[in-house]
């Protein structure tokens, strides 16, 4: 495990790791069939040229976002749903907020109609648990069962988007005539899964909740918030230092013995970053334990800067920055009722199942 922040930023840029051995090793201990041989061709588990390639791909097809829709679809849903809210004093933020959020974006990106993608969200902790540090029998059945209801749910959606392409994301993603890239069922369905579901809506979910427990705890910078909200950015910068919720990144291999902090990793030895311990090193953040909205400069690696870098960073920067600015409309102050919370605390993955607060509107 890596937990320097100088170190962790040199390892993710590294090409002398592979994620695919890191497969290989898991299926190796598990057997054939399962879920790791179709992670293979994930984006965040693929090396070299064909990393890079995809990677392209996937980047021009966010660059068709037009985000300053996506922002005002989001921010309307976002004060609708507190307002429906409005004579409740006390409500569970995730259940209510933040399980529902990434959930309507996705909807919009994709094309996928909000109604059904309840059901599909439910088979989402189990994907992204088969991409965990940890693996058992039953992380490797549940990441299977959750692959055959993607498979399930979504082929129809993508053979539709083939015969009859349209603007939306899918449809980008389906193919690039003009870069000569043209995705397999298989890479789409991966695509979807993997940066949609697990980067966005189990990300966001944790997040968001996070987000409001943070506000509740420091007052005194909400009220600045509040005042002023350019602080907004920086806040939420802050939020992804003091405490992401991918607290860890996927795991790699060493394909040669390598150097880390004076300490050799041998050759075929799988390395993670901790990224919860390396937002919080002394030698490059002053006061770490301490959330301070003025930050600067604020260089964390929640989004894994280097060969793996978030491809949904701006998304989930939009997301939060718009769930905070919403708190901050409809509610003067936040406190969380502790006896009715429960932390989640899942492998590589930290934030709220559930998280009663108490609001004072404005």
């Amino acid at each position: 495990m890596i937990i320097s922040h100088a170190e962790a930023v040199e390892h993710m840029k590294d090409h002398r790791f592979s994620r695919q051995q890191h497969l290989d090793k898991l299926i190796s201990r598990f057997g054939n069939g399962h879920i790791f041989e179709k992670q293979k061709n994930d984006l965040p588990y693929m090396d070299g040229s064909d990393h890079a390639r995809l990677r392209h791909h996937v980047t021009n097809a966010y660059h068709g976002i037009e985000f300053s829709t996506l922002r005002e679809f989001t921010t309307s849903f976002l004060d609708s749903r507190l307002e429906s809210l409005s004579s409740q004093k006390q409500f569970d933020v995730v259940h209510e907020v933040a399980d529902l959020l990434p959930v309507m974006v996705v909807s919009e990106l994709l094309g996928v109609p909000a109604d059904q993608q309840e059901q599909v969200g439910r088979k989402v902790g189990s994907f992204v648990r088969a991409r965990g540090l940890t693996q058992t029998e039953l992380t490797v059945e549940r990441g299977d069962d959750s692959m055959a209801f993607y498979e399930e749910y979504f082929l129809p959606l993508i053979h539709k988007k083939r015969s009859k392409p349209s603007s939306d994301l899918l449809s980008r993603l389906i193919a690039d005539p003009q870069e000569g890239v043209h995705l397999s069922d298989e890479q789409l369905l991966l695509i979807i899964s993997s940066n949609f579901y697990s980067a966005s809506v189990y990300t966001l979910r944790l997040l968001v909740g996070t987000l409001a427990w943070a506000m509740a705890l420091n007052p005194h910078a909400y009220s600045r918030i509040q005042g002023d909200r350019e602080l907004v950015v920086p806040a939420l910068e802050e939020l992804l230092r003091w405490d992401p919720p991918a607290q860890a990144t996927n795991a790699s291999v060493a394909l040669e013995d390598v150097e880390i902090g004076g300490k050799i990793v041998k050759s075929g030895d799988s390395v993670s970053v901790l990224v919860g311990a390396a937002n919080r090193d002394p030698k490059t953040f002053v006061d770490p334990d301490q959330f301070l909205i003025d930050r600067h400069p604020n260089p964390h690696i929640s989004f894994a800067p280097g060969l793996h870098q978030c491809l949904g960073l701006h998304l989930a920067r939009m997301e939060g920055q718009a769930a905070l600015n919403a708190f901050c409309d409809h509610f003067s102050s936040l406190s969380v009722i502790q006896s009715e919370s429960q932390r989640f605390v899942g492998d590589r993955f930290r934030g709220f199942d559930r998280l009663m607060l108490e609001v004072s509107r404005r």
